[in-house]
């Protein structure tokens, strides 16, 4: 897969080894989009709770006979290097949730987003899910366009709550889509 002025790219499970570049390139996608809606200590504390390396080696794959976690997907160039990562869940049997994308935030606009999200897609539709989920902070200027383009709507508004507890630090919105083939 390939758009004029991008890296041809292939999107596919993650695999061992991967992990590092997973963890660069979404914490630089995600200190990019929050940059200016959450405070840069949130910024941090939560890129290196999530985007551990340690934690990307134990969630890198699917959980054996539970859907909530279907491990990371990968968009990779054609000599292995990691250019977005995503990965997301089906709860309650027919809700699915993206819960991580992010791509090298200079390769915006190529359609890596775009396959890494028809990835996730395709793994919640092999389960059963008919509608997927996901949040965005509110004024995400990179998410929210990205998500909307894609038939999400915004159903609601959330606290966003950093990973150590204590009061929200902005607003997070809930957007959904209708999957059903």
């Amino acid at each position: 897969m390939t758009r004029r002025g991008a890296p041809a790219f292939d999107v596919r499970a993650a695999q061992p080894g991967e992990e590092d570049a997973i963890a660069r390139v979404c914490r630089a996608g995600f200190a990019e989009s929050s940059a200016g809606l959450l405070p840069p200590d949130v910024i941090d504390l939560q890129a290196r709770h999530y985007y551990d390396v340690e934690r990307l080696r134990r969630e890198l794959a699917p959980q054996p006979h539970d859907p909530s976690w279907q491990g990371y997907v990968v968009a990779v160039s054609r000599d292995d290097e990691v250019l977005g990562a995503a990965g997301g869940g089906v709860i309650d049997e027919r809700v699915g949730h993206v819960l991580v994308l992010y791509l090298d935030p200079a390769l915006r606009g190529h359609g890596i987003g775009t396959a890494l999200l028809d990835h996730v897609t395709a793994q919640q539709l092999a389960v059963g899910a008919t509608e997927q989920w996901v949040s965005v902070t509110e004024g995400n200027e990179l998410g929210i366009p990205f998500y909307l383009a894609r038939g999400f709507v915004v159903r609601g508004r959330v606290p966003y709550v950093p990973v150590r507890g204590g009061a929200p630090v902005a607003t997070s919105l809930r957007m959904s889509r209708d999957i059903r083939p």
